[in-house]
This record gives structure tokens, C-alpha cells and sequence, in this order.
């Protein structure tokens, strides 16, 4: 008689079902989506139902600040709320259906009501929208950590997310474009809001919240200040990225370069997918990298080389296809690689900050970053808006723009950015002394391994 086959358990040590970590992974599929259809289309949108360039600047201003100001607030009310099952589920029970609400509605303002009123929706409508995002933002990374207390573990399912937030940024990409000039932004959005529900869905009732620690305190925006006075590579660091933001207009014009330079919408999906694919490829590239070559180095060339070749990219200009694609290839395998060593440096920061002050904040300096990533994108999104009001930009769906608008349209894609960027580069090789290696040492004397002396003694330089 046949034996029955016994089942063994890859992983006998986690806490997690395999359901469990399924819905956590895909869960991140329909929110990227959503975040996508909004972060990366909510202009063309607002500027297609008639509304002036320049108040969509101001309104993605607003809605940016207000963005950077509510995750400190709803960290105190998560922390001090006492819902029924659970402290992190209960949340996202509510944003599974709150984004995808709120994304329809931010999608749906009827053609036909005055500048004003579209205005005013569409303002409110993005604000009722950042914060039904903050509500799921908070929870889905820290319910992770109630899930399991096995570092392993917690370290797969945020791998898991990442990739799953790669799938779900390519479908975007690629069905986003295709479904707005067929079906318009309205059934656009639902068809997202839909597709992103029922992925989002099985987390809230798969998740077992097994284990719960104190939770950090969410800084408030002073204590990011204060933090970043102890701290002055954190501050150079942080300061440069905020610099270089001043002119980044690239990301701000690119579906209106698809689309008048290019010629059609549908070159939004194809320069989305050279943006996105190659980051992979990055990913598995500087993991190598970083082990041989200072990251600082790495981060430098990369910069510096973006910088070049956005410059050559304008001037092949738009009509040149191949050329132009073989550039953006290359320039986002650089791109990439600056993305990815970024959250490296703020690492390093950290240490730096723990080292010189005794004080260990790894918390408030994450917090830091994710603050300035929200800076930035008020002030490249507004500062973009404001330019293509200024040069004469025509709203409407359809409208035709002037050869001036688009000329100035292609310098906003491939040389303005470069402005700012240069002085940003600069700034960095001056300012910014910290190096992996002695990052390294002092991670070392911050969990004793070694003394303080002992680390000075091999630094590179004096800090």
C-alpha cells in the first residue's frame, strides 16, 4: 500500500498563513493604483475639464501641505483609538472603502459647472482623498508587525509588498491610458476604484493581529525641526532634495509631452513602462554595487550622468523617437538607482544622528523623509503648473496648444529640471561628508559592538 506523501512546512517558524501573506502582498496591488490614477493623471484631468493651470497649481499645493501635516495627526489618533478588532484592521475595513469612494468622486466633476465650482470640488475632493489614503497608509505597513514578531518574517511580507507594488504601477500604466479616451475619467476611475476593491479587500479580514508593541511616538512637524537641528546630514541631505525640486517639472509635463510633443496618449503608456521596467534592473544592479563602491560615489555619477543626458535628450528633441527612447532607458536605470540609494542615505543619517547625540530616532528620521518626499512633490507640482500657465498653456480636453506652449513644454521634460538639479549636485559634493563606510563604524559603536574610540580611530575623516 502507497504511503501518503507528508506535507512539510517550508516555513515552520512563521507565524503568518500563506493566505495571509497572499492578501498582504496583493493588497498593495489596488492601492498603487489608485494612488497612481491620481498622483500621476489628476492634472491632465482637472486641466481637461477647463481649469486654468495655474489653480491646479495651487490646489495640488494646498492638498500637498495639508498631506504632509495629517499623517503626525491620524498617528496620534491610531495610536489613541480603541476600535473593535484590532488597532490596525479596523482601519483599513474603512479606507478599503473610503479611497475608492473618494477616488470616483474626485473623478466625477460634471463638465458643465463653472471654474469655481469645479475648483472647489475638485480641491475638496483631493483633500477627502489624502486622507482617506493616510487612513490605510499608517496601518498597512504597521500591521505588518502585529501580524508577526519574526524578523524574517516581517522582512518577507515587506518584500512581498514591494513587489506586488511594482504589479500593480505597471497595470496602471498600461490600462490607465488606454481607458480614458474610450470609456472618459469618470468610468476610468471606477473601473480602478473596482479592480483595486477587491484586491484590497481580503487583508481586513485575513490579518491576525497576534502581537502588539508601543509604537513609536508619530513626531509632529516641530519635532521633525528640532530633530533635524541635531542632525546636520540628515538637514544637507534632506535640503539638497528639497532644492533640487524647485525646477523638477519633468514629472509634472510628462502626459502632456506624451501627448502634444510625442502625438498621442498612448505614448503615456509607452514612456511609463521605460520609466518603470528598468527599475528591476537597477534594483539588482546597486545591490551589487553598493558592496564594492561608496554609495555617495554611486549617487554622484548617477545624478550627475541624469543630468547629461537629459541635456542631450533635449537637445534630440521630441520628433526623434528611437534615440529618444534608447536615452530614456538609460536615464532611468540612473534615475532608479538615485530612488533606491536615497532611503540608504537616510539609513546612514540615522546612525550619524544616533552617534553624535546618543539619541536613537531611526523613526524620526524615516519621518523626516517622508515629510521632505511630500515637500518636494507640492513644490515640483505647483512650480510645474505655474510655468505652464505662464507660457500660455490652453485647457480643455482636446485643445489645441500653440508651437510656443509645446517647445516650452519639451524644456520643462528635458532641461529645466536640470536647474535645479545642478545646484542641488553641487551642494551635495560640498556639504554632504558622511561615507558609507564610517556609517558603517558608527552602526557598529551604536549597538556596541565597538567603543566610540575605536570607531573614530578608523573614520575617514572627523566628524
Amino acid at each position: 500500500m502507497k504511503e501518503k506523501a507528508v506535507k512539510i512546512d517550508k516555513y515552520p517558524d512563521y507565524k503568518t498563513t500563506k493566505s495571509e501573506r497572499f492578501s498582504y502582498g496583493v493588497y498593495f496591488l489596488g492601492q498603487i493604483m489608485l494612488y497612481g490614477i491620481v498622483v500621476s493623471f489628476l492634472q491632465l484631468y482637472m486641466t481637461d475639464l477647463g481649469i486654468p493651470a495655474a489653480i491646479v497649481g495651487s490646489v495640488f499645493l494646498i492638498a500637498k501641505i495639508w498631506d504632509a501635516i495629517n499623517d503626525p495627526l491620524f498617528g496620534v489618533i491610531v495610536d489613541k483609538a480603541n476600535l473593535k478588532g484590532g488597532k490596525y484592521t479596523p482601519w483599513l475595513k474603512i479606507s478599503t472603502f473610503a479611497i475608492p469612494v473618494a477616488t470616483i468622486f474626485l473623478f466625477a466633476i460634471p463638465s458643465d459647472l463653472s471654474v469655481q465650482v469645479k475648483t472647489i470640488w475638485a480641491a475638496i475632493g483631493y483633500m477627502l482623498w489624502d486622507t482617506a489614503y493616510t487612513m490605510c497608509d499608517v496601518p498597512i505597513f504597521a500591521v505588518a508587525t502585529s501580524m508577526t514578531d519574526n524578523q524574517k518574517e516581517r522582512d518577507g511580507l515587506f518584500l512581498i509588498n514591494r513587489i506586488f507594488m511594482y504589479i500593480g504601477a505597471l497595470i496602471g500604466i498600461v490600462i490607465i491610458p488606454s481607458l480614458y479616451p474610450e470609456i472618459g475619467w469618470t468610468m476610468t476611475a471606477v473601473v480602478i476604484s473596482v479592480l483595486s476593491l477587491i484586491t484590497m479587500i481580503p487583508i481586513s479580514f485575513k490579518a491576525k493581529e497576534r502581537y502588539f508593541t508601543q509604537r513609536e511616538k508619530e513626531p509632529s512637524i516641530s519635532d521633525l525641526f528640532r530633530y533635524l537641528g541635531k542632525n546636520k546630514y540628515l538637514l544637507i541631505f534632506n535640503g539638497v532634495l528639497i532644492v533640487a525640486s524647485l525646477t523638477s517639472t519633468a514629472g509634472v509635463v510628462g502626459n502632456y509631452v506624451a501627448i502634444h510633443c510625442y502625438g498621442g496618449v498612448e505614448w503615456i503608456t509607452y514612456f511609463g513602462l521605460i520609466a518603470a521596467l528598468p527599475v528591476f534592473i537597477s534594483i539588482a544592479v546597486m545591490q551589487k554595487l553598493i558592496k564594492k563602491i561608496d554609495k555617495y560615489k554611486i549617487y554622484v555619477f548617477c545624478s550627475a550622468a541624469s543630468i547629461i543626458l537629459s541635456i542631450i535628450t533635449y537637445f534630440v528633441g521630441y520628433s526623434n523617437m528611437t534615440p529618444l527612447i534608447i536615452l530614456g532607458i538609460i536615464k532611468s536605470l540612473l534615475t532608479g538607482g538615485v530612488g533606491i540609494l536615497g532611503v540608504m542615505f537616510t539609513a546612514d543619517c540615522a546612525e550619524y544622528g544616533h552617534f553624535v547625540s546618543g539619541d536613537r530616532a531611526q523613526g524620526m528620521a524615516f519621518s523626516v523623509q517622508t515629510f521632505t518626499a511630500k515637500i518636494t512633490t507640492a513644490v515640483a507640482s505647483a512650480v510645474g503648473m505655474f510655468i505652464l500657465a505662464a507660457v500660455g498653456f490652453v485647457e480643455g480636453e482636446g485643445a489645441a496648444q500653440t508651437a510656443q506652449t509645446i517647445d516650452w513644454l519639451w524644456k520643462m521634460n528635458a532641461l529645466i529640471p536640470n536647474i535645479s538639479a545642478t545646484v542641488a549636485l553641487v551642494l551635495l559634493i560640498i556639504f554632504y561628508r558622511l561615507r558609507t563606510k564610517d556609517a558603517a563604524l558608527m552602526l557598529k559603536a551604536n549597538i556596541g559592538e565597538i567603543t566610540r574610540e575605536e570607531a573614530e580611530a578608523q573614520f575617514t575623516r572627523k566628524y
